[in-house]
Order: structure tokens, then sequence, then C-alpha cells
């Protein structure tokens, strides 16, 4: 009788504790969204990320997909560090948000970033972009597999531009990784219009560029070898793949969307189905569509298996960093202050 009835007050005293957890959650983060959802962008205004998320804000206004307004903040520098890290510490009410691609992956992995994918809520995946490997038109290379072939046989000769760190940087390192004793030099030169710029230049020998920056460079001096998809890329069906050239490297670019961690999982639910909406109107299919971009949406169980794979793939990457300088300061340095005791002792001999 007595352990009855200790039961049933047990039971009800979990049922109050529940109940008094909902209704501080309730009270807590209220009506959702009771406010602006914020998304942040971690490059400039203008880029290429920023455009991405701007098709969404203009396809969920358009069609009244959300009560409240998507307002975009852009917090630029430090390859995408800075903007991830103002996400990552921001409230997990659901009213901030990260737009981020395979950057969350390559900064933690190149250790640029000491947070990554594990350190977020993961949203949503929408779009996928291809990368294209390009050489300048009078380049002497007419094939991947030819220019793969002389990377092997002289090592770090080939000069890749690149942002060392960021997606494209990656995409080299599997490329390298795809013919066994293929090794590039890799030199910094920035976004998509500077990688133009120095392999028409001559500075380098050879850059990638997303199937949508190709297609807007194409005509500028430059072709290309190959593609770096599973597939060829339906936007350049001639265009041979890696793998069709005997080079074993495959890449792309996925557009990711992440919350805070501990973001109520209602809340990520809700921000989910706004993008599945969203993707579904004409503005997004058009936009896509100019941009070059497989209309991919990935949420739940498929977006956690794409997450594992990127995350597992980096880990067959190794990262040659250049060896460090002496400290030069400190030589020069030491060498004035000889040079001053060689004067001193001079000028007080006389």
């Amino acid at each position: 009788m007595y352990f009855s009835r200790f039961k049933r007050i047990l039971f009800v005293s979990l049922a109050k504790l529940i109940l008094i957890h909902f209704i501080f959650l309730s009270f807590l983060y209220g009506e959702y969204p009771s406010k602006p959802i914020t998304v942040i962008v971690p490059f400039a205004a203008g880029g290429g990320s920023d455009v991405f998320v701007r098709i969404f804000q203009n396809a969920i206004r358009k069609n009244n997909l959300c009560p409240q307004p998507i307002v975009i903040k852009n917090i630029a520098g430090a390859g995408g560090t800075i903007g991830s890290r103002a996400a990552l510490s921001s409230s997990p009410d659901g009213h901030t948000i990260l737009c981020l691609h395979d950057g969350i992956y390559t900064a933690e992995h190149y250790g640029n970033a000491d947070w990554g994918p594990d350190d977020f809520e993961p949203i949503a995946a929408t779009g996928r972009s291809g990368m294209v490997v390009s050489v300048a038109e009078n380049s002497p290379y007419t094939s991947l597999n030819e220019l793969m072939e002389d990377a092997r046989d002289r090592p770090y000769q080939l000069v890749y531009g690149t942002n060392l760190g960021a997606p494209n940087h990656y995409s080299a390192l599997f490329l390298q990784n795809g013919k066994s004793g293929a090794k590039f030099r890799f030199t910094q030169t920035g976004g998509g219009a500077k990688r133009l710029a120095q392999l028409k230049g001559g500075h380098i020998d050879l850059t990638g560029f997303s199937v949508a920056e190709y297609q807007q460079f194409k005509d500028a001096g430059i072709i290309a070898l190959a593609s770096l998809g599973e597939k060829r890329e339906s936007s350049f069906p001639n265009l041979t793949t890696a793998l069709e050239q005997d080079v074993q490297a495959t890449n792309d670019l996925m557009q990711f969307w992440w919350a805070p961690k501990n973001t109520p999982l209602e809340r990520i639910a809700y921000l989910q189905n706004l993008l599945g909406e969203a993707m579904v109107t004409k503005e997004i299919k058009e936009s896509f569509q100019n941009l070059h971009m497989d209309p991919v949406i990935q949420v739940g169980q498929d977006l956690l298996k794409t997450i594992a794979g990127r995350s597992q793939k980096l880990q067959g990457i190794t990262i040659e960093k250049p060896t460090a300088l002496p400290p030069l300061e400190w030589i020069i340095l030491v060498i004035t202050g000889i040079c001053f005791l060689f004067v001193f002792r001079e000028t007080k001999s006389i």
C-alpha cells in the first residue's frame, strides 16, 4: 500500500516537473518566430554566399512564407570564421542562424577555427555547386590526366592558385590525391576574379572554379580540363570528369544552414519546413538554374549522412604547411648589436 502511494506521489511530482518545464520554455521562447530571423553570412555583401542567401530572402518574402522578415547580416573576415564564431555564440532561440558552405569543415581541418559542424545544430543543405579544373587557353596541357602525370613526374613545379584553407583549396588537395605521387605548389590568390587574373597573367598554371564561375569566365581566355563531380555537369555535358580521365578525385560545394547548439528541435523543424517551401518556389528554381546549381535539399538522416561523409573525407587529407621562417627580426637585431659593439670599440680606441 505504501509502495503504491509512493509511486502515485512520484508520478504526480514528475508530471508537475514536466509541466513546469514546458511552461518555462514557453515563457523563455514564446511564439516563434516572434521577431525577424537573422541569417549570418560570414562573407562580404555581393559575394557568392551573400547572393545565395538573398535568393532565399527574396523567395520567402515574395511568397509570404514567414510571418517575420529574413534579415541578412554580413560578418566578413578571416575566411568566414569571424561570422561563424558570431553565430556559434548567438542565443539558441532560432532567431539567429548561419548559412555557410563547406568552409565550416575546411576552416576547422586547416586549423583556422577550433569549432566546426559538431558545434552547431544542422538545419538543412540546399543546393550543390560543381567544381571545374581550369588552365589558360595557351596552356601546354590538353587533358587533366596529362597535367596530373606531369605533377607526378615534376612534384611541386606546377603552381595551383587557390584561397588557402578555403573549400577551393581542398578541391585542389582532393585533386592532388587523385593521382599517386602528384604534388602541386599552392599559392594564395584569393577569390574567383583574382584567380582568373593570375591564370591569364601566367602567374599560376591551374586553378579551380565553381561551375557558375567558369560559366562567367570561360570566354576570358581559359579552358576547362575536367569537372570534379561523380558524373558530368548538366551545364557542360561535353566536359569529362576527373574520374573519366583516370584521376580518382571528386568534390563539390554544398550550401548548409546551421543553428546554434541547443536550439529547440521544433524551431529547427520550422526552419527546415521554411527552406523546403522556398526551394519549390519559382524564384529559387530560376535562380538556381542561372547559378548552375543543383536544387538539392537535405534534412534529417540524409543531412546527417552528408555531414558525416564530408567530415570523413577530410580525414584523408594531409596539410603540408610551409616550413617556418627563421626569426629574421631577432637575427637582424643581434647583427645590429654586434656591429654597434664593434663601432663602439673602434670609437673608444681612437
